[in-house]
């Protein structure tokens, strides 16, 4: 079966983790494609705020079986504030280290950079809503038209700190 009939989504949308990596795969293809840029721009940017969100939950939800901390765990599926979601991730992995007693790990640089992706990300996206839409709910506009955004920084910073935040639970052996 040709796989543009017959994709095998089921598999595919296995777990956040799986989609996370999709995400992360689609924006690459699309970031190293040929297209005009300022046509790609919104796309990849809705990709990559779209990995960062589901993996952030997808390890929110692995930490909290060990790190004794309820940050946002009970309205998780309806939170879209990418700065909170990144808060409440940190609150657990920060817990979770604490409580496995991991002190070797070298994670410092891989925080800094998934703290500067989110602020980069979020400055202009804030709540998932700033990479879909042109105006929000009261009909102003999302992002300005003057607007100019570095790319290869925000691809570059996803594709830092991918191996780090791809393999939390490897690490907490989850």
């Amino acid at each position: 079966m040709n796989s543009r009939t017959g994709s095998l989504i089921g598999l595919s949308s296995d777990n956040d983790l799986r989609i996370a990596l999709h995400y992360q795969d689609a924006a690459e293809i699309l970031y190293k494609s040929n297209a005009y840029q300022d046509g790609i721009v919104l796309p990849v940017l809705f990709l990559i705020r779209q990995c960062l969100e589901l993996i952030l939950k997808y390890n929110i939800r692995k930490l909290n079986e060990i790190s004794l901390c309820n940050d946002l765990t009970t309205k998780l599926n309806n939170e879209h504030n990418l700065v909170k979601i990144h808060g409440a991730f940190i609150a657990h992995y920060k817990s979770a280290k604490t409580v496995k007693k991991i002190t070797a790990t070298e994670d410092r640089k891989y925080l800094i950079d998934l703290k500067y992706l989110v602020s980069k990300i979020s400055i202009l996206d804030s709540d998932s809503q700033g990479f879909r839409y042109s105006k929000n709910r009261d009909g102003k506009k999302i992002i300005n038209s003057e607007e100019v955004y570095n790319l290869k920084e925000a691809f570059n910073l996803l594709k830092e700190i991918s191996d780090f935040i791809f393999s939390i639970e490897d690490t907490f052996y989850l």
